[in-house]
């Protein structure tokens, strides 16, 4: 069973909430009180990512499981900077979260990974789809690659627009789950997969404070919920 900070992955499911800097922190110590396990800092959406700037906006969360990401405009983020730069970033925030996440197909995601093992971080490797969900079999290739380069967790989110993507995330769930897999499907085809997939498997579902990160997010409270519904086992943690 993989660790992030107090959290044992795929004891129970555990739910990200992804913010930007700026959120109140009343919003978020609420969400935590909800029954929220970790926040997704998504750094490459925070007003400056300068390294003085970042680590100030982290050390606002002392205590809390954090997971940093800085996403390319191509990867659904703003981060507009060089490779070399968003790399240097990544090594200056490790020793700050408990798990960072990068995108598998990343010149850097080899080196990203290793900065993260040697100080003890978990790693996240992505695969974003904003136009539909692949093969069976290239999701399986895609998860290959992201172990070649050590990830600790693949990380697969595709857009859904008919039940059979969502039905071909879900046998790669059932696949991959002993692994370490966190799986989505974006868009309103791929809703169910945000509260069902944790069901097979996937170690993580994602939420928000604010604005969506991503197409067909649930809101942090309407996510909780429904969790808190479908999940007895979280209902008791959270009391």
């Amino acid at each position: 069973m993989l660790q992030l900070s107090s959290l044992n992955l795929g004891e129970r499911p555990c739910v990200a909430v992804a913010i930007r800097d700026g959120v109140e922190d009343a919003e978020i110590y609420d969400a935590l009180k909800k029954g929220a396990d970790l926040l997704e800092l998504r750094i490459d959406q925070f007003a400056h990512t300068d390294e003085d700037y970042v680590l100030k906006e982290i050390r606002r969360y002392l205590g809390i499981p954090l997971l940093g990401t800085i996403r390319t405009t191509k990867e659904g983020g703003d981060w507009a900077q060089s490779e070399d730069e968003r790399c240097t970033l990544y090594e200056q925030i490790t020793p700050h979260v408990h798990a960072i996440d990068v995108e598998i197909s990343t010149e850097i995601c080899a080196t990203v990974t290793a900065i993260a093992q040697e100080r003890d971080c978990l790693s996240i490797g992505s695969f974003h789809d904003f136009e539909a969900t692949p093969s069976l079999e290239q999701l399986r290739e895609i998860a290959q690659e992201g172990r070649a380069c050590g990830v600790d967790i693949v990380k697969v989110a595709c857009t859904c627009t008919t039940p059979e993507d969502l039905r071909t995330l879900a046998q790669f769930t059932l696949e991959e789950a002993p692994k370490h897999v966190i799986t989505i499907g974006m868009g309103s085809a791929g809703m169910l997969s945000r509260l069902f997939f944790p069901a097979l498997g996937s170690l993580i579902t994602y939420t928000f404070l604010g604005s969506a990160t991503a197409p067909g997010q649930l809101n942090c409270e309407a996510t909780l919920e429904y969790l808190g519904k479908l999940y007895p086992s979280r209902q008791s943690a959270s009391q």
